[in-house]
């Protein structure tokens, strides 16, 4: 075989070499194209992450607005607003300047009334119970913890209740609920229940200071910044103030409830009992108002008018209690416990026996006669700011007093 020519060995190697200018420009341009390529990689990238953030944000924009719709429809009743289009209906006068054959129709339709949170319990109310069974121990709850989420939701009236003191008997321990301020409002207003409710307080000096306990709870405040009531003036007064503010609310805002103070003397206990009966028809009528709640409670009055006979004064209340049986519409209240005194040496043990007494007559045993026991309460009651003359108790004792007549009246769901 022939060897290949030089010249052909040298054309050869000339068209297989490239130029170093030639290199270093494919070189560059591959690198600009590198370039190019991250960039549009980062680029796809850097939308996706802002297409994601987006999303997240109209999401987190969804959620935020539907919980605040869901709000609004707890606190209000809607008007649900029904359109429908019906074709071919004949119009109207209003119509007459329509166009169109498709009239649209507008149904408003009364969205069912949202259920309270809590419920108004009527006659004969809901039974606590009496005697043994509503024994109780005084404590005070100081160390309430902040990040529990079961108590940063209480509200003044609520954090004074375990502050103050309460005395919660063992067999409603799972029962008795203290209830907020907002709470005994919901429960007592005619407006929210949607029935006519109307609560009024009468009887002796205890139940002048159990009025202006349940002010102190619906007021949301103690009122003249929780003062004592040493002495009937003072009494006088803080009564008088109390009705002042409470008419006032109820004046000034519909959904406050209608909270009274009536018949103050003749339910005092130093006239006839049938005096009280004949002052409560007056007031509320001779017909059967079944949401009037009357609670009243006399007693040591009554044994003074009965010439310091127990069993006399037993029977006048529990003939009393038979003339308000007719009408559904009383809670009878137990005297307060008496601590003994030099000039009263046999009171406390004669108010004992009339309590006593009175037992048989009222609920639980009688159901027809709903009754508020606040003599072992008073009883169990021996701190040194409990009482200051023996009898009447102080402004927190007969706030936990009102706590216990709300949970007579009232039902949390």
């Amino acid at each position: 075989m022939m060897p290949p020519h030089p010249l052909t060995l040298f054309k050869r190697k000339q068209t297989n070499n490239t130029s170093p200018t030639s290199v270093n420009a494919n070189l560059i341009t591959t690198d600009h194209n590198h370039i190019e390529n991250k960039q549009q990689q980062t680029n796809m990238h850097s939308n996706r992450i802002s297409s994601i953030q987006k999303k997240r944000y109209i999401w987190i924009c969804i959620t935020i607005a539907t919980l605040f719709a869901l709000r609004l429809l707890k606190v209000q009743n809607l008007k649900i607003e029904q359109t429908t289009i019906a074709q071919d209906i004949v119009s109207n006068e209003n119509d007459e300047s329509s166009t169109n054959n498709d009239h649209q129709v507008v149904v408003i339709v009364d969205a069912p009334p949202i259920q309270p949170r809590v419920k108004f319990i009527p006659y004969p109310h809901k039974t606590l119970g009496s005697g043994a069974s509503v024994q109780c121990q005084w404590e005070t709850r100081h160390n309430i913890p902040i990040n529990d989420t079961s108590t940063t939701l209480l509200d003044f009236t609520q954090q004074s209740a375990y502050t103050e003191g309460v005395c919660i008997p063992p067999t409603l321990n799972n029962t008795i609920h203290i209830f907020s301020s907002a709470e005994a409002i919901q429960c007592l207003s005619s407006e929210i229940q949607q029935r006519d409710i109307r609560v009024i307080l009468s009887g002796d000096s205890y139940m002048k200071q159990l009025y202006i306990g349940l002010a102190d709870i619906l007021l949301s405040k103690h009122i003249s910044d929780d003062k004592q009531m040493r002495d009937s003036k003072q009494r006088k007064k803080m009564l008088s103030t109390a009705q002042y503010w409470m008419k006032k609310r109820h004046e000034s805002n519909a959904t406050f409830p209608f909270v009274q103070y009536q018949c103050e003397d003749e339910c005092y206990g130093k006239n006839s009992l049938d005096v009280c009966s004949q002052c409560i028809s007056s007031f509320s009528g001779n017909t059967n108002r079944s949401n009037d709640v009357w609670v009243v409670g006399v007693g040591v009055h009554t044994y003074a008018r009965a010439k310091r006979q127990v069993e006399i004064a037993v029977q006048n209340i529990q003939q009393f209690l038979n003339t308000e049986q007719e009408h559904n519409r009383t809670i009878y209240v137990s005297p307060p416990q008496y601590f003994h005194r030099e000039d009263y040496p046999t009171q406390s043990i004669n108010m004992e026996r009339l309590y006593r007494g009175l037992l048989p007559h009222v609920a639980p045993e009688n159901a027809a006669h709903p009754f508020l026991d606040v003599f072992e309460l008073t009883q169990s009651c021996t701190m040194e700011n409990c009482t200051y003359d023996g009898g009447h108790r102080s402004r927190y004792v007969n706030r936990w007093k009102a706590q216990l007549l709300l949970n007579m009246l009232c039902e949390v769901r």
